[in-house]
């Protein structure tokens, strides 16, 4: 075989190789704790990125069920990335506003965790649900746990809206992202 014959192969091979890495990224998102069976915790911790309030639905439902007696929401931004629309769907869905938190200046997941550490910690949470789509949960679970190693984190993902095209799409970046954060010292 010629030089250049040895190089268009270990080029295809190369090739194939990254491209198996990022279907196969695509298609599982990071690893998380399992989620229990039963959730019990002294609140729930929303993160903003919900646009289809999902996060917030789920919470709501531990709310009613008496999982958790406490919702803490994030976000600065619109619709689902804002803890004060995420606040209103909340309310609509049974929560009651004595019961809400609002952390309302973070724009990522590490200011998610940033900034409702001293919420967390002030009001003595020491066993947190949090609440966040599954494609997102790796990562959230492990700048929770860099932010606040005192706590138990208690993951419950709720399903990844949108169709598989978005979805692939989605778990592709978070991989993207948690390769940052690990870089940061994030994660």
């Amino acid at each position: 075989m010629s030089r250049a014959t040895s190089r268009w192969v270990v080029a295809g091979a190369l090739a194939l190789t990254a491209g198996a890495a990022v279907a196969l990224a695509a298609s599982h998102p990071p690893r998380s704790s399992a989620p229990p069976a039963v959730v019990a915790a002294d609140a729930a911790l929303v993160l903003s990125g919900d646009v289809d309030y999902l996060r917030v639905n789920r919470a709501a439902e531990l709310f009613r069920e008496g999982a958790v007696p406490v919702v803490v929401i994030t976000g600065k931004g619109v619709g689902g990335d804002s803890a004060k629309a995420m606040r209103e769907e909340c309310l609509r869905r049974g929560v009651r506003a004595d019961r809400l938190v609002l952390e309302p200046d973070s724009t990522s997941t590490r200011e998610n965790m940033l900034f409702a550490a001293p919420l967390v910690r002030g009001r003595g949470f020491r066993r947190v649900a949090l609440v966040t789509s599954a494609f997102h949960m790796g990562r959230a679970e492990r700048a929770a746990r860099r932010v606040m190693p005192e706590v138990e984190w208690v993951p419950v993902p709720v399903k990844d809206a949108g169709p598989p095209s978005h979805q692939r799409r989605l778990r592709l970046l978070e991989w993207v992202k948690l390769a940052w954060y690990r870089a940061r010292g994030w994660a």
